[in-house]
């Protein structure tokens, strides 16, 4: 297997930004893999009219005496709205220049796309159009005045029914990946589309499996027979406790920069939304997430 899109399935990365740390994170993440790939990008970002009201507070000033500054009849005529409106969408232009360039440096073909409504509904929409979505992830850390909230990244997970990476600072390659794995049709497809990701990248394969103490399984195993046909260096380890924060440890302990697995193996889960599982590794993970559905 090569390193292009035929061999690798994927074709397109479609790259959510908004300027944030966590997102510039994911454009850097989304150029790399399009290089590594041999795919094309599309950096896109959503003008949320939800945020505009949010966001005016911190930039009342800015957005008044910067317009006050250019045309002070237009200030006049010009509803305070459409004065927030055209910043944002100056705003948005600047982040899609710095994501093109981002994906230039690596030698990546990015389309850039500016638009208008619901983050979650427009990335749903678009998303079936890529084989990858890149975004930020929620954390702590993740600066409330522009970046996406957890909320959202959740949602779109929920949505999309393609690989989504959520991504955080800093940027680092990816080495070594941590698959959660439970057996579940979403696993099984996470699991597919990390042995593709593995071969091209390089990366050696942790799978783990949080089982209870007397609890005997096979998940595992059915992961060595699907790895034996691709040249991956794979570890398994079945991991005993009573909380997922086991799975984080050892990814910490075996030093993996990527954690990987399915989402929604509970169908009652799915329907109140995150599954429980899905939740908590999404959001206390350290290392950036690959999820499928």
């Amino acid at each position: 297997m090569s390193g292009d899109g035929e061999s690798n399935g994927i074709y397109n990365v479609l790259i959510a930004t908004d300027g944030s740390a966590h997102a510039e994170a994911a454009v850097e993440y989304g150029a790399w893999l399009a290089a590594r790939t041999g795919a094309g990008a599309t950096a896109v970002y959503v003008i949320d009219a939800r945020r505009l009201a949010v966001h005016f507070i911190k930039h009342f000033s800015e957005i008044v005496e910067g317009q006050a500054a250019g045309d002070p009849a237009r200030v006049r005529e010009a509803g305070l709205l459409e004065r927030v409106r055209e910043y944002y969408h100056a705003h948005g232009l600047r982040v899609l220049e710095r994501a093109a360039a981002v994906c230039e440096r690596y030698g990546v073909a990015c389309r850039t796309e500016l638009e208008t409504g619901s983050v979650v509904k427009i990335l749903a929409g678009r998303a079936p159009h890529a084989d990858l979505l890149v975004m930020g992830k929620h954390g702590e850390d993740v600066d409330p005045e522009t970046g996406f909230l957890g909320s959202v990244a959740e949602k779109v997970v929920r949505k999309v029914g393609r690989p989504v990476l959520l991504a955080q600072p800093p940027f680092r390659e990816f080495k070594r990946a941590l698959l959660a794995y439970d057996g579940s049709a979403a696993a099984r497809r996470a699991m597919q589309a990390l042995a593709r990701l593995a071969v091209v990248l390089g990366m050696d394969v942790d799978a783990v499996e949080l089982v209870e103490w007397d609890e005997p399984t096979e998940a595992l195993t059915e992961v060595l027979r699907y790895f034996k046909d691709y040249p991956v260096h794979v570890n398994t380890h079945y991991l005993k406790g009573d909380s997922l924060s086991v799975i984080l440890d050892h990814a910490s302990e075996a030093k993996c920069d990527l954690l990987v697995m399915g989402a929604y193996a509970d169908q009652t889960a799915e329907s109140l939304g995150l599954g429980s599982t899905t939740e908590y590794l999404m959001r206390n993970s350290a290392v950036p997430v690959l999820v499928h559905h």
